[in-house]
Parts: C-alpha cells; sequence; structure tokens
C-alpha cells in the first residue's frame, strides 16, 4: 500500500467495470448510473468508486450543443454516419465515444476536499498521471486549442488532446468523468465532430472550432499499441495498490429503483432517441 490515507483519502473502494456492452447500452445509461453511484457514496451505502464504462459508437452532446440551431441537421448527420446522439447531464461540448474509447468516472464524497471542484478535475489528472506512468510519458493539461470539448482540464502528449474532463456534481458527492482515446484514430473522430458542428451550428450560435490534427489516440502518441483493456488494467492497479480493498461489483440491489427513475430523467433530457 503506497498511500497511509488511501487513493485521494479513500481507503476503500468500488469498482463497477461496464467496458463489454451492449451496443443497445447507450450513453444515457451510464450518465443515469453515475447518478445512481452518486446517490449511495453520500448516503455511505457505497465506498469511493471507480467506474470503467465503453460504448458503441455514440456522440455525446453538451446542452449547448443541443441547442443550436440546426442541431436536426446535426442528429441526422451522426446517424447517418452510424452514430447514437445523446445529451448528457455534465457540461462540455460534443466528445465521440467508441469502441477505443475508455471512459471513467471517479466518484467521490465532496466533504471536505472535493467540496473545491478544481480539486476533483486534479485528482482525475493525478489518477490518469499514475495510470500512464509505465509509458514514460509527460502529461500535459490546460485547453488544447482545436479539439472538441476544449476545456482547461484538457490531458494531452506533446499539445495533442487524448482525453478530456467532465463533472456531474451532485449534493453530498460528485462523478468525476474522463474520457481516454486508447486507440483508433484521433483526427477522424475530430472530423466526424467537425462534420456535425458543420451541419448542426447556424451563425449566431457558439460553438468549438474543431481542427483534427489536434487530437489523437494514446496508441498514436505513444507509438505501441493500447487497448481500452490495458488503460482499465492499468486504473485498477493503480486502485489496488493505493488503497485496503477493492473491490469488483455491478449495482447492488438497493440501487436498481433509483438508476431506473434516473434513466426515465435521460431518456426525458434525449426525446430524439425512440427507446
Amino acid at each position: 500500500m503506497e498511500q497511509k490515507n488511501g487513493l485521494f483519502g479513500q481507503r476503500i473502494w468500488r469498482i463497477v467495470d461496464q467496458t463489454r456492452t451492449h451496443p443497445s447500452f447507450h450513453a444515457l445509461y451510464s450518465f443515469a448510473m453515475d447518478d445512481t453511484l452518486c446517490t449511495s457514496v453520500r448516503l455511505k451505502r457505497s465506498p469511493a468508486v471507480m467506474r470503467a464504462w465503453v460504448h458503441h459508437h455514440n456522440v455525446v452532446m453538451g446542452n449547448v450543443d443541443y441547442k443550436l440551431q440546426g442541431i436536426e441537421q446535426g442528429i441526422s448527420y451522426l446517424k447517418e454516419h452510424g452514430y447514437v446522439p445523446v445529451v448528457r447531464n455534465s457540461g462540455g461540448a460534443a466528445v465521440v465515444l467508441d469502441e477505443g474509447v475508455l471512459n471513467l468516472s471517479l466518484i467521490l464524497p465532496t466533504e471536505d476536499t472535493f467540496s473545491d471542484i478544481n480539486a476533483g478535475y486534479r485528482a482525475m489528472v493525478k489518477f490518469i498521471e499514475l495510470m500512464l506512468a509505465p509509458f514514460g510519458v509527460q502529461v500535459e493539461t490546460g485547453e488544447v486549442i482545436g479539439s472538441y470539448c476544449p476545456g482547461d482540464f484538457d490531458v494531452a502528449i506533446g499539445g495533442r488532446k487524448f482525453g478530456g474532463l467532465a463533472q456531474r456534481r451532485r449534493r453530498g458527492a460528485v462523478a468525476v468523468q474522463a474520457f481516454l482515446l486508447a486507440d483508433g484514430s484521433g483526427s477522424e473522430r475530430a472530423e466526424l465532430v467537425r462534420g456535425f458542428y458543420e451541419m448542426a451550428a447556424r451563425e449566431g450560435d457558439t460553438y468549438p472550432s474543431v481542427h483534427p490534427e489536434t487530437v489523437a489516440s494514446l496508441s498514436e502518441l505513444i507509438g505501441v499499441p493500447i487497448s481500452c483493456s490495458d488503460l482499465l488494467e492499468r486504473a485498477v492497479d493503480v486502485i489496488k495498490a493505493r488503497s485496503e480493498r477493492a473491490e469488483f461489483t455491478q449495482l447492488f440491489q438497493e440501487e436498481a429503483e433509483e438508476f431506473a427513475s434516473n434513466t426515465a430523467s435521460m431518456e426525458t433530457r434525449n426525446p430524439h432517441l425512440q427507446l
């Protein structure tokens, strides 16, 4: 055990692995899942959680994206390219999720340390740095101009973005979320997002100017094949090395009712999905 007080002050961790899901498991279910786990952490029914999730060809939009004047054309564009458009309940702009993108959520109590929003972001950046330590790379943070879903806590290597962060803060707990491009082409994903904005945005709309060359996967940046499974293994190793106990679970029985309620809320947020 490397830290007396546990990783980010949490001695016991719960690990929820949802990286091998059916294509019908859309990203909206993941956001409902994080809300459910936030409640469990707040009520101390659950220790801190690390949830890993992978989706099949989803594009997750922010609220600002969904208000673009040509959003119907943008949604049609994504569907024509084989992607399910989902509106999330956390901040940020459009991101591409596919089998080469690992998503991580750290679900932590907001008492003390994590009452500060930036503390959550810093914790996730540190977690990513620990995950990638064996590769000997320098992880940079800060907005990568020209990337999709740009933000102050973009993570990059050599100036090219491989991941981004968002937060979903609820009373008593926070879900700090990250998407990490493990393999595949970062620029092709960025090209898809740029095409979405070209179809959806009109004069007067606010949206990021996407330049595909600013985005790359870890496999492209490091020069060795890296899969979502590889990154998940590293994430689990980091937690196990820095906690007293780490347990793999899925949803607890008492969480099922809240998950159903949170799913209904996400479905209301996504009327364009015929579920």
